[in-house]
């Protein structure tokens, strides 16, 4: 049997490692933690339809013809926050993050001075309620494939009494918004607004898959039965 030297070995194995660092070699393998890693979907369609007590999922979301959803806006209540004008312009500016995303005028919102014609009444909170800086109320009926929202409810502070900071303000509006929009559930991503919780790290901007998933919801017939969903609540 034909065998190498020692010397001619360790010369063969240097010039194997010439040649595998060398231009237009092959690329290096990323960490084991990155590669393990699985690549995200291009959307959480799946995580946030709306579950019926019969175990399934259905999607609901407004028609095109409410477009646009009237909005009702009134302005904090005194003393609730430091600045209510910079405030209030936070929670219009996350109202209208959402808007054009699926098409143009779909969704659109319109503010309206009266509470009663509102598609989306927003309340504000005197006191914090819970672990949250705003909310959405849904009145559903899914028989009848109706999504409406009761209201939208700010406080702008958090359970211990601390405000929050604009930006913050924004994204969790951003966020319930994307809720009263038809996104019943969470994304599991926290690079995604939807993701279930609002952070001093979550900036009022929309991701690619936010939009994707809200696309995808208003490209599918309303009451759409969604198989193998899992919603995160």
């Amino acid at each position: 049997m034909w065998r190498l030297s020692p010397s001619a070995g360790a010369l063969l194995l240097l010039l194997l490692l010439l040649l595998a660092c060398a231009p237009g070699g092959s690329t290096p393998l990323p960490p084991p933690d990155v590669a393990a890693r699985p690549p995200l979907p291009e959307d959480y369609l799946r995580h946030v339809a709306y579950e019926v007590p019969i175990n399934e999922h259905v999607l609901l979301r407004w028609p095109e013809r409410a477009m646009p959803l009237r909005v009702h806006l009134p302005p904090p209540p005194a003393g609730l926050l430091t600045d209510p004008d910079a405030a209030r312009e936070a929670v219009r500016l996350g109202v209208l993050g959402w808007s054009d995303v699926v098409a143009p005028g779909l969704p659109s919102f319109v503010f309206v001075d009266d509470p009663g014609e509102a598609d989306v009444p927003i309340v504000w909170s005197a006191k914090p309620r819970g672990w949250f800086i705003a909310s959405c109320s849904y009145e559903i009926d899914v028989f009848n494939r109706r999504l409406d929202v009761s209201h939208v409810l700010i406080s702008g502070r958090w359970r211990g009494g601390d405000e929050a900071p604009l930006p913050q303000l924004e994204a969790a509006v951003l966020h319930e918004i994307g809720h009263a929009l038809g996104l019943t559930g969470h994304s599991p991503s926290p690079g995604d607004v939807m993701y279930k919780y609002v952070t001093h790290e979550t900036r009022p901007v929309l991701s690619e898959r936010d939009r994707r998933t809200l696309q995808a919801l208003y490209s599918r017939p309303n009451g759409a039965r969604v198989l193998g969903a899992r919603t995160i609540r």
